[in-house]
């Protein structure tokens, strides 16, 4: 392996990655590198001396600027808001990418964790039908537990509770990639974890997904597919402005739903939580 090649894996799609200067791989990242036989797709940093000037529909604005030009999408990246641009994430092929970055610019790629945004795994894993969920997911006898809720609600309490009370090992913190495979539902690990730091190159096979309320007492709640649809889209990652990766989510989530238990769980923030479920899930009433 060429000192510049990197490869990860990311929800067992092995991604390559070709990169012409240093750069410092960070803890969120370290654990994904991979020296695999095969790649899925690949990903070529190339040096150019002139901003790409391009002609396409803006369909999102922020520091990542998406352009939907002849069918596709090209990412143009800048430091903040109100500054030119330093790079441009533009497709080749289905499995081959180029990030074309201005010279001088590729600082603003110092470190993996830039590399990896730059990437865009969301797409990534769409492409290879699997979506990112907005979830704390855990691993307790060899099975995925996922609790599922927009921020500040209590995921991370929940996983932490599990973990000090059950030994249950913490996959990730923050949001969890769910992917079919051979008919089974895993969760995996991402390179990325919000606040909590948590971001294991691990995968399981998912038992449950609890979307999590705050309640005066533990009480799970059986809901319809209807309404675990709503609440799981409403928790993922969605690019709504492509109507492909939005189709596929949708066709991913529905197959989820009526495959995998989904309760909504209002519970309260102590061990009391944890008893409850471990019950519910011994009595194989989840």
């Amino acid at each position: 392996m060429n000192k510049n090649d990197y490869y990860i894996n990311i929800a067992d799609i092995i991604v390559h990655i070709k990169i012409p200067f240093l750069f410092e791989i960070t803890s969120e990242t370290i654990n994904f590198i991979c020296n695999p036989k095969k790649e899925d797709i690949f990903f070529e940093f190339i040096e150019i001396n002139e901003p790409i000037v391009v002609k396409g529909n803006c369909v999102f604005q922020n520091i990542i600027n998406i352009y939907e030009t002849e069918g596709e999408f090209i990412n143009e990246f800048f430091p903040q808001p109100g500054y030119d641009p330093y790079a441009w994430r533009i497709k080749i092929s289905d499995s081959h990418y180029e990030i074309r970055y201005l010279k001088g610019k590729e600082r603003y790629f110092s470190y993996s964790e830039n590399i990896i945004k730059a990437l865009s795994l969301e797409q990534i894993l769409n492409k290879n039908n699997s979506f990112i969920l907005h979830s704390s997911l855990i691993s307790w006898k060899d099975k995925g537990i996922l609790f599922s809720a927009p921020s500040g609600t209590g995921k991370s309490t929940q996983a932490d509770l599990w973990e000090k009370y059950e030994n249950a090992e913490v996959i990730n913190g923050d949001k969890a990639g769910i992917r079919k495979i051979n008919d089974t539902w895993k969760a995996y690990g991402l390179p990325f974890a919000g606040s909590s730091n948590i971001f294991k190159n691990k995968n399981v096979d998912i038992s449950c997904i609890l979307i999590l309320r705050q309640g005066e007492e533990n009480k799970l709640e059986y809901i319809s597919e209807k309404d675990a649809f709503i609440k799981i889209y409403s928790e993922t990652t969605i690019h709504t402005w492509d109507k492909e990766y939005q189709n596929k989510t949708i066709e991913q989530i529905t197959d989820l739903v009526k495959s995998v238990p989904i309760y909504i769980y209002k519970c309260l923030p102590n061990r009391s939580s944890v008893d409850y479920l471990k019950m519910m899930i011994e009595e194989k009433i989840v």
